[in-house]
């Protein structure tokens, strides 16, 4: 079964998740939250529902192995563990998990800006959130899974050519990566020093953040993996960093619009400031931040490349992000003394 906004109800009462005499005694909302995988959520008038997910493939048969499986199975690992959002069913044959709908909450995204201006409690929050679930996800099996280091840290590995998977603009990205001679030494120094320790979450941003009061769900583990700590506290960094260059006017005068996105910087460092404490904090550990500006540097290069998606070349906004990326990634050191300390 593909599952559809029409036929969701159907899976749900085929797996006892949902009875007829709910779908005629309430008006039930089914609404289509499709990306990258089919999503669809199931509500009832008092915010209680479920949030479902199926594979979707991009072409061909399916893969026993998708993500969404992966997802599930890193789900049912993780059971009972605070930030985690429960897995009420999965299907493996149609490769669909249901999950309760997570009411009451906000996507960062949502609360981390106020007025165009960082949040720096929300910063500080999150932090501390992100911290607790690396403390409970050390004592988690996770010798079984490979332990690759991020793919773009291996960009490397890709071909500069544009193609049914990759865009005009992702090639003359590659192309340039790989041109930067300081940039490739230091995604291979990162590559060759990945640790494998403890499971991460993989895919840390924004949007995969659900707020509510003082606590966070993380969301969406399709990428979990034996990995760095670090690079999910740089996945959050990139989206304080990314809003802060969507942000920035272009000038026809390369020097002004330097100044203009120094000056727009001083709160975003604040938040950045209180991220990198919150988290500290919670840890009860310091952590390597030049190694920490260096991931962010790599993750910003990711953010880079699926923005190109579709994209001919790259805009002034995206060199910009580039720029950014290059920086961290060459002289980690001097953006840790400058940003990581509260002003």
């Amino acid at each position: 079964m593909i599952l559809t906004r029409h036929n969701t109800a159907v899976f749900l009462i085929n797996h006892g998740l949902l009875d007829i005499r709910s779908l005629l005694d309430q008006v039930i909302a089914i609404r289509s939250h499709s990306q990258r995988n089919r999503g669809f959520s199931v509500c009832w008038p008092d915010g209680r529902g479920y949030y479902i997910k199926q594979h979707q493939p991009d072409a061909g048969p399916w893969e026993k192995r998708s993500s969404v499986a992966h997802e599930a199975a890193m789900l049912e690992r993780l059971a009972g563990l605070a930030g985690v959002p429960s897995l009420r069913f999965y299907e493996p044959l149609r490769q669909a998990l249901v999950l309760d709908w997570l009411a009451s909450s906000e996507g960062a995204e949502a609360r981390a800006m106020v007025g165009g201006v960082p949040d720096l409690a929300v910063a500080q929050g999150l932090g501390g959130c992100l911290a607790r679930l690396h403390r409970g996800l050390v004592g988690i099996a996770s010798d079984d899974l490979a332990g690759d280091p991020p793919w773009i840290i291996r960009i490397d590995r890709l071909y500069p050519l544009a193609g049914e998977d990759q865009s005009w603009g992702q090639a003359h990205l590659v192309a340039q990566v790989q041109a930067m001679g300081e940039c490739m030494a230091a995604l291979a120094t990162l590559a060759a020093h990945w640790p494998r320790a403890q499971l991460i979450h993989g895919d840390m941003k924004w949007q995969n953040c659900r707020l509510r009061g003082h606590d966070c769900i993380f969301i969406d583990w399709e990428l979990a993996d034996r990995g760095d700590p670090l690079w999910d506290m740089a996945g959050l960094c990139q989206s304080w960093l990314k809003d802060w260059i969507d942000r920035q006017a272009t000038q026809p005068d390369a020097a002004e619009t330097t100044r203009q996105a120094a000056s727009g910087f001083v709160p975003y460092q604040r938040a950045l400031a209180r991220l990198w404490q919150g988290y500290c904090q919670a840890l009860e550990a310091n952590p390597d931040p030049e190694r920490l500006i260096a991931l962010c540097g790599a993750r910003l290069l990711q953010t880079l490349y699926e923005d190109l998606a579709g994209e001919a070349q790259l805009s002034a906004t995206h060199i910009l992000l580039l720029q950014l990326a290059r920086n961290l990634l060459v002289a980690p050191r001097d953006a840790a003394r400058q940003w990581l300390v509260q002003t």
